[in-house]
């Protein structure tokens, strides 16, 4: 699996983590330990902050002070309701 694919990957997993997250409102820390305990993925917080920020531009999440919440936009595309970006 190439870097990219990684990258693609811990972002959907992201969003499907928030999904999942009372409110769909989750902390920098909580995602971290939800993307190893559920999916089985190693990040940093930094990079987790990265992929949220991403998210963040495309309107699929919020981010303020390390608490991420998912938007409307981004339940739908972590439920395949709508495209990712490229597809």
């Amino acid at each position: 699996m190439t870097t990219a694919d990684r990258q693609h990957e811990r972002r959907r997993c992201l969003l499907l983590s928030l999904w999942a997250c009372e409110g769909s409102t989750g902390s920098v820390r909580e995602l971290v330990r939800e993307l190893e305990n559920t999916h089985n993925l190693d990040a940093s917080r930094d990079q987790v902050r990265g992929d949220l920020s991403w998210l963040q531009e495309q309107g699929f999440a919020r981010l303020k002070e390390d608490i991420a919440q998912l938007t409307e936009r981004g339940a739908d595309v972590a439920l395949r309701r709508a495209p990712w970006p490229g597809e």
